[in-house]
């Protein structure tokens, strides 16, 4: 039976990571070539237009390439007497769609839509549609609160920090090289253990666990275990919704709320692991804290509403 597993999780390893790293050169490719520069500068005219902060302005455009680099500006901005702190927490909410986007470029679509397919695109949109109604929010915020107006003499011209390319310097076939080193390891041993753990009915038995949740909201019980599984590693989540796609587990409806519920689930965690340190050391704790607290409860809402929405229309 092992080597039966071994052989199905080598195959099906090998034809989803050649359509992955496909599909990662060429995004890389375009990547390289200055497309989210090209989006950013195309986008320009429309912030400038919202007569935002000139700091904003640029955090914003600058999220589309990094959004590190992007709440860097945020906290330069505060640093400097330039963004007061209700546009530091508002403009992060800014940010979201750019971020998101940049994200979507770089994982979402060339890993998560050709392991799920149709499922995958309508994610992804999901996604997006958060992060843009996050960053809606966000601007209209600044709008209300914000006389930061006033600076936006001072910087029509927005300029990308120098080192912001170093992100880039690399070919793209080196890129999609070092991904191809963590990926498809991790790929093999998911598809290994998911498909090793069905054999043996695990998901049978685990299911009894998380059944008194999944029945209180009336869900198949392998949206739960879809959701642990996202809080412990995002791309064995997606390995895991593609095979539950494939053996008709669960239905393209049940998948999104899976991920969508592991995404609520998984926040401490991700906050340990990522925020907290980044937010940290760019505003401090206190501010750090709101800004984290912000995003992370204004998209476990949005979660909620889309999971509560599918739920009943299911």
């Amino acid at each position: 039976m092992i080597l039966e597993i071994f052989y199905t999780s080598l195959i099906s390893t090998l034809k989803i990571s050649l359509v992955v790293l496909s599909t990662i050169y060429i995004v890389n490719y375009f990547l390289n070539k200055g497309l989210l520069e090209k989006i950013s500068n195309f986008l320009a005219p429309i912030t400038e237009k919202l007569k935002l902060n000139s700091f904003l302005i640029s955090s914003i455009m600058v999220s589309f390439l990094s959004p590190t680099v992007g709440y860097t500006l945020l906290s330069d901005g505060i640093k400097d007497n330039k963004l007061t702190e209700k546009e530091v927490l508002f403009g992060s909410l800014a940010n979201s769609f750019p971020a998101v986007f940049s994200h979507a470029l770089t994982y979402y679509v060339p890993v998560v839509i050709p392991i799920l397919g149709y499922t995958g695109i309508i994610y992804v949109i999901l996604r997006l549609f958060i992060a843009f109604v996050k960053s809606i929010i966000g601007i209209l915020l600044i709008k209300a609160t914000s006389g930061g107006e006033k600076y936006l003499k001072e910087n029509l011209k927005i300029e990308k920090p120098k080192n912001i390319n170093k992100k880039f310097e690399k070919s793209p076939f080196n890129k999609t090289f070092d991904f191809s080193k963590r990926f498809i390891p991790l790929m093999f041993l998911s598809m290994f253990g998911v498909i090793y753990l069905s054999k043996m009915g695990f998901f049978e038995h685990f299911s009894i666990l998380i059944l008194p949740i999944t029945s209180f909201f009336n869900l198949n019980p392998n949206t739960g275990i879809l959701a642990i599984t996202g809080v412990i590693n995002v791309s064995a989540a997606m390995v895991m919704a593609g095979t539950f796609l494939k053996s008709s587990s669960l239905t393209p409806n049940e998948v999104i709320i899976g991920l969508l519920l592991g995404n609520i689930v998984a926040f401490s965690t991700r906050s340990v692991k990522h925020s907290i340190p980044l937010h940290f050391s760019l505003f401090g704790p206190k501010r750090g804290s709101k800004v984290i607290l912000l995003n992370a409860s204004l998209t476990i809402i949005l979660d909620i509403f889309i999971i509560s929405f599918l739920i009943i229309y299911m």
